[in-house]
């Protein structure tokens, strides 16, 4: 058997003017179907004023709202329900890392490929990518260095917590990122020579002028795969 919940607008409002001041009250604004309609009572007169859905738009979104100064390296910036969304492009260069191992941190300066850098809110993610330019379809890749997870590439900081991502923090968590020593952690998959343990891939990079791209592991069965799939799957379900 099938039932229905009516609702009763007009007493439930009431209910609620009922227990509101009567000074508090501006006015009303009733919702129709393509326009709306507002009623302000100023002393004994009542106006009605009719409006458009885009005249209630521009009057709720009046604020203004502003990133400042965006980095060179930025490519992208919004506002999600999740927090701000950050995506940044690095063109490859060379990183000072430093790697744990068993006879302690092994610090050295690579080659790194051409890097696509995400945030929103305080997750941070990592796709490498090839050639020396942005282009907003080229094919993203598992970055090649541990402590990133296979699955989503999101960078795990370990003990390190990072800001909240907005254009004044994103550069300092770049910074936190490579400042901080990679241990073995996710380091599997991610390098076509060496599969187990992408480390033994950075450290024979120490004599390499440039990051050898036959190297990168391609991202299969994943949602997202370009730069365009970031903004529109990453954070919206962040």
């Amino acid at each position: 058997m099938e039932s229905s919940c009516h609702i009763n607008i007009g007493l439930n409002t009431q209910i609620i003017l009922n227990n509101i001041p009567q000074q508090e009250i501006l006015g009303h604004l009733i919702i129709l179907k393509g326009q709306f309609v507002l009623i302000e009572e100023e002393g004994n007169k009542t106006q009605y004023k009719f409006l458009s859905p885009e005249a209630v738009e521009k009057a709720f979104t009046a604020k203004t709202v502003n990133s400042g100064w965006l980095s060179p390296n930025t490519l992208w910036w919004e506002i999600t329900p999740n927090g701000e969304g950050i995506i940044q492009f690095y063109p490859p260069q060379k990183y000072s890392v430093s790697i744990q191992t068993p006879e302690g941190n092994n610090t050295i300066t690579i080659p790194m490929p051409a890097f696509i850098f995400a945030g929103c809110n305080s997750s941070y993610y990592l796709w490498a990518v090839k050639g020396r330019t942005f282009k907003q379809d080229c094919q993203l890749y598992k970055a090649p260095l541990p402590n990133i997870w296979d699955d989503s590439n999101k960078i795990c900081f370990g003990r390190n917590i990072p800001p909240a991502c907005n254009p004044d923090s994103i550069n300092k968590t770049w910074e936190l990122f490579w400042n901080s020593p990679f241990n073995q952690d996710f380091s599997q998959n991610k390098s076509k020579s060496h599969p187990h343990n992408v480390c033994d891939l950075l450290i024979s990079l120490r004599t390499t002028k440039s990051f050898p791209a036959k190297e990168l592991v391609a991202r299969e069965y994943q949602t997202i795969k370009t730069p365009n799939d970031i903004s529109k799957y990453l954070f919206q379900h962040e």
